[in-house]
């Protein structure tokens, strides 16, 4: 995970810091910076045992020489290339965005990659660099704050004589001005700032920002609005991916990582895991109808803080371990353009076409989970932020208590990965590493005996 700043731009929150959708591009793209100046490369390391993650910092010349290699497989190591090939997610955005640019307009694209959403502005309105294609008034402002993008976009627009007809903003969004960068604003905002969660790449600061700095009052935008979606689920194979501590007292090998009365003390982060849902169905038995949680229209300027209450009925009775979740784009504003991350037992429009891009997410509810039976009802409290979504069952949701130790779980609290919880919490792994170490250690006591 790489990311380009400059060498006087102080290291900013980014909204894409672990979008685990796009890996390390996403992050790049929101925090980089195109400017001539001396830059430092981020190179952001990930801990495959806890998930955190720590910055290495690589000074890279004003030309933005970086050391030979760094940005090498870079694009090809991510998921942005399984972006490119989602046929669906591209034949959506085109037909939104033949309508939306019906007439001569001015289009500014957010986040413009390798400038494939600017293209289809530019060819809707019939702008380009071969004789065929006619002059209007229109335009199309392509911001990319990633430099390796914007070095390959060029080449793509070159290579589709698009060249001359758009014109590339190497900078993040917010650096950009009207007057300086862009002659007015915008009439049409199409973008795709979009990870697993909806808001993790930072859609709603962005939002903010071009409403209040680069559109016109009541711009059309692409995609037109999104939709968050939820379902309750009851799921062993989800349980033990957070809750060590009650997993670990159904085994019987004495070895207790988690101590009585410390039961946060070992956890996985509180946020959304994106998952592959459909990949685990068999594990998971459903307890409700899915439900709509958030909506965000992108035509609006969007809050940065917003709670809902949402009142779920349950279709079967079970215990609540997760909250799975997804989204839904309406790209027009007819509604008649949908893509949808749902899993395939949704029987939403577009919805059931595998990508590794975006994915389902996972909410863990704490501990065991929340009984529940059928037909009863239940409050899910949501919440979303800048850059996240969380949610808290009501009015019953378990606590972990601190009991009566010196010691409280929330002063000494190690993170570690789902994965890494599952295998801390597997019976047959605890088993065979126990036996691998009795076996070191019988070994070494022969071999100290046969010395003495």
């Amino acid at each position: 995970m790489v990311v380009f700043l400059n060498a006087n731009r102080r290291l900013v929150s980014s909204a894409r810091s672990l979008s685990a959708s796009r890996s390390g591009l996403a992050l790049a793209r929101a925090m980089s910076s195109g400017s001539a100046q001396a830059q430092r490369v981020f190179q952001l390391k990930l801990d495959p045992l806890t998930g955190n993650s720590e910055w290495v910092v690589i000074e890279e010349d004003a030309g933005g020489t970086a050391p030979e290699g760094l940005h090498q497989g870079l694009l090809a190591t991510t998921s942005y290339l399984d972006m490119l090939n989602d046929s669906r997610r591209n034949r959506a955005f085109r037909e939104a965005i033949d309508k939306a640019v019906a007439r001569p307009c001015r289009v500014l694209d957010i986040g413009a990659g390798t400038g494939l959403l600017s293209m289809m502005a530019a060819r809707a309105m019939g702008l380009g660099d071969s004789p065929t294609c006619h002059s209007n008034n229109g335009s199309v402002t392509a911001c990319e704050s990633y430099l390796p993008m914007v070095k390959l976009m060029r080449k793509v627009l070159r290579a589709n004589d698009m060249a001359r007809s758009i014109t590339v903003l190497n900078k993040r969004s917010d650096e950009v001005r009207v007057g300086v960068d862009i002659e007015s604003r915008a009439d049409v905002l199409v973008s795709e700032i979009l990870d697993s969660e909806l808001l993790g790449e930072g859609l709603i600061p962005t939002l903010q920002h071009a409403h209040d700095m680069l559109l016109v009052e009541n711009p059309v935008t692409v995609p037109y609005k999104a939709i968050v979606y939820g379902q309750l689920v009851e799921s062993t194979y989800l349980w033990k991916l957070h809750d060590l501590y009650n997993n670990e007292a159904e085994i019987l090998d004495g070895i207790h990582l988690v101590p009585a009365g410390l039961e946060r003390i070992i956890g996985v982060k509180l946020q959304q895991h994106p998952m592959h849902c459909d990949a685990i169905r068999r594990e998971i038995k459903l307890l409700s109808e899915p439900f709509r949680i958030f909506e965000f229209n992108f035509g609006k300027r969007p809050e940065s803080h917003g709670e809902t209450a949402v009142h779920v009925k349950a279709t079967g009775s079970g215990q609540v371990n997760a909250v799975i979740s997804w989204w839904m784009l309406q790209l027009d504003d007819e509604g008649s353009i949908h893509y949808s991350t749902a899993p395939k037992w949704i029987t939403l429009s577009g919805a059931g076409n595998w990508c590794d891009h975006w994915k389902q997410c996972v909410w863990f509810i704490p501990g065991k989970g929340v009984p529940l039976a059928k037909d009863e009802e239940i409050s899910l409290r949501a919440a979303h932020g800048d850059t996240s979504i969380s949610y808290q069952l009501e009015p019953h949701q378990p606590k972990s208590t601190g009991g009566d130790h010196h010691v409280k779980g929330g002063d000494f609290c190690l993170t570690l990965s789902p994965e890494r919880i599952a295998i801390y919490g597997d019976a047959e792994w605890r088993l065979s590493v126990l036996n691998a170490l009795k076996t070191v250690v019988r070994f070494l006591l022969r071999a100290l005996l046969y010395f003495v």
